[in-house]
């Protein structure tokens, strides 16, 4: 290993994390990030929770977090192109830091340079706001035009402000696809059925979310920008 071409990041800390990955500013390139697995992929709960058969038919990348949002993203790269990238955030390549392999990743930015929120901070601070919503319709109908199965969870989805109000929404994570025969993938009655059942998993979340917001309860951190 080259030490020239490792990326230090044990100097800094990460400004968000997920279940199982940490995620850094690139401290090189202002418009990407770098996301660290913390934990080792057979540890898992997609992996503990697999029976035998899942182990055996599925590959790696569906397993270890990295892995998989950079298939997915060579995936949609092929096959969508660059309108993929209007509502995905592009995963580029695996690189080297000194805490581990990091995968580098396009960083979702507000109009004046902030990291953008998750979708489920941004309703945690400004409530459902119109332009959210419209946001919202708008990735839904991307994610139907082009066939792209992500979770949709609010802490795993990144809401753009741009100069004028208006917001743009982005998959930042959850893109693993349950389905051992992916049948949503071929036949498009299956595909609006998946659909509709994320789309209300995420409305009911984000009920719950503005119920917190207006009770006062504690908000769980993840999802949630690291403010020190």
């Amino acid at each position: 290993m080259d030490i020239e071409k490792v990326i230090i990041l044990s100097d800094q800390r990460p400004f968000a994390h997920g279940n199982h990955r940490e995620v850094y500013l690139h401290p090189e390139k202002s418009d990407r990030c770098l996301k660290l697995m913390t934990e080792d992929w057979h540890k898992c709960d997609r992996w503990k929770r697999a029976n035998l058969v899942a182990r055996f038919v599925r590959p790696k990348w569906y397993y270890h977090e990295n892995e998989g949002e950079l298939h997915f993203s060579r995936v949609l790269s092929r096959r969508v192109g660059p309108p993929a990238w209007d509502f995905v955030a592009h995963a580029y390549e695996m690189v080297d830091s000194d805490l581990g392999p990091v995968l580098e990743v396009a960083l979702i930015t507000d109009f004046d340079g902030k990291v953008s929120l998750s979708l489920k901070e941004y309703v945690w601070q400004h409530g459902l706001t119109p332009e959210c919503e419209a946001a919202l319709e708008e990735f839904w109908q991307q994610l139907d035009k082009h066939w792209v199965f992500v979770e949709a969870r609010p802490d795993n989805l990144s809401v753009r402000v741009k100069a004028d109000g208006r917001c743009q929404i982005f998959a930042i994570d959850g893109y693993a696809f349950g389905q051992l025969i992916p049948l949503a993938k071929w036949f498009r009655r299956e595909q609006k059925r998946v659909f509709r059942k994320r789309r209300r998993k995420q409305d009911c979340v984000l009920n719950e979310i503005l119920g917190k917001r207006e009770s006062g309860e504690f908000l769980k951190s993840q999802g949630i920008q690291r403010k020190d």
